[in-house]
């Protein structure tokens, strides 16, 4: 939906998607109208992950398995 609307979202490379997802958060976070709903499941995760902090991938495996999959699709279409 969203890429649709913003096509050119789709010629950013994963760095960059991922920096704005990181800038989108950013904004999101400091923006004072979350709704209960969203403020209570930001809570649970919070504390889902203080319960079994082993559970969690650093960046560097998520930007790793990001870019693998990339090259698994891209290697999909040759």
């Amino acid at each position: 939906m969203i890429l649709e609307t913003l096509p050119a979202l789709g010629a950013l490379t994963v760095d960059q998607k991922l920096r704005l997802v990181w800038e989108l958060w950013q904004d999101v976070s400091h923006d004072s109208n979350i709704t209960s709903g969203v403020a209570s499941l930001l809570d649970q995760r919070l504390e889902e992950h203080a319960a079994h902090p082993a559970n969690v991938r650093s960046t560097e495996e998520v930007t790793a398995g990001i870019l693998a999959l990339k090259q698994r699709i891209a290697a999909s279409r040759r």
